[in-house]
């Protein structure tokens, strides 16, 4: 093994005891063993870093630790990883949720498919946990929407080949220590939601491909640790994060015009009674210019 080809893993814990254990048994089953998992603990309320611990002594996974005195959110999180990887000499990285499952031959998959390639960017099928229903299977970003579009059941089925795309979540997504040198790091002031669809657009102004393979798979189990997508922490920040996205991509006049669209999206969670209140708080505090 040589740190020119080692892969470095880096995965956030918040609250994630749950999902550790299938996590940690795929990692143990890789036929591939030239990688370390950087393991990053945000202040979980639960066990999660010491089960953590004890799950890679268990299936001898090796990793490093970093924890954190409070939850300083996926954003850094995935800094810290990243940066841990650049002090190993490490030179390719994946950003890669741990509540997945995934089969023995991921990681030889991911140098196959995109190491040896030379890739500078790639990610992979999503299916929804067990299911077969694609979580993600393909995605753009929308100029109007300002936001990343995971690509529906039927057009996501018509790719049998990899492409290149726009937009992915940073669930599974390897990336070149190059691109984070020419584009930066993940933008810290998103904290959680809009970190991946930013980087995504940095990535693309920079004409950086991202490529989407549909023969390589995994399954995500999508652990909700931050409560779900109707949950009021969900509803403020990713609110909030999409007008710090749109502040910070569109110049006037645009940002006007893309904006009052962006208004006009939120009007069905206004109205709602249990959403609106979250919701107006992540538009005052994007008013305010609130981040993190």
């Amino acid at each position: 093994m040589s740190q020119a080809s080692r892969i470095a893993l880096v995965t956030v814990l918040f609250n994630c005891e749950k999902h550790l254990p299938l996590f940690f048994e795929c990692m143990g089953r890789q036929t591939d063993h030239d990688f370390v998992v950087v393991v990053i603990d945000n202040a979980s309320h639960d066990a999660s870093l010491g089960r953590a611990r004890e799950l890679a002594q268990t299936h001898g996974v090796p990793c490093e630790f970093i924890a954190n005195d409070g939850n300083l959110g996926i954003a850094v999180g995935n800094n810290q990883g990243i940066e841990r990887a650049r002090e190993l000499g490490l030179q390719h990285v994946v950003l890669i949720n741990n509540d997945i499952g995934c089969d023995d031959d991921l990681i030889a998959r991911i140098r196959e498919s995109a190491i040896a390639k030379g890739l500078p960017a790639w990610t992979c099928l999503a299916w929804h946990g067990d299911s077969q229903e694609r979580w993600f299977g393909g995605g753009r970003l929308s100029w109007w929407l300002a936001r990343g579009i995971h690509d529906d059941q039927a057009t996501s089925e018509q790719i049998t080949a990899p492409v290149r795309i726009t937009y992915a979540p940073t669930c599974l997504m390897y990336v070149h220590m190059r691109v984070f040198d020419r584009v930066g790091p993940m933008d810290a002031r998103y904290f959680v939601y809009y970190d991946d669809t930013d980087f995504c657009k940095r990535m693309m102004d920079a004409d950086i491909a991202l490529t989407y393979d549909p023969t390589v798979s995994f399954r995500h189990y999508v652990g909700g640790s931050s409560g779900g997508e109707l949950s009021p922490f969900f509803l403020r920040i990713s609110t909030r994060n999409k007008f710090l996205y749109i502040r910070k991509h569109y110049a006037r006049p645009q940002r006007w015009l893309v904006g009052g669209v962006a208004l006009l999206s939120k009007l069905s969670q206004l109205a709602s009674s249990r959403r609106r209140g979250p919701t107006w708080a992540g538009i005052m505090e994007a008013l305010r210019g609130q981040e993190g």
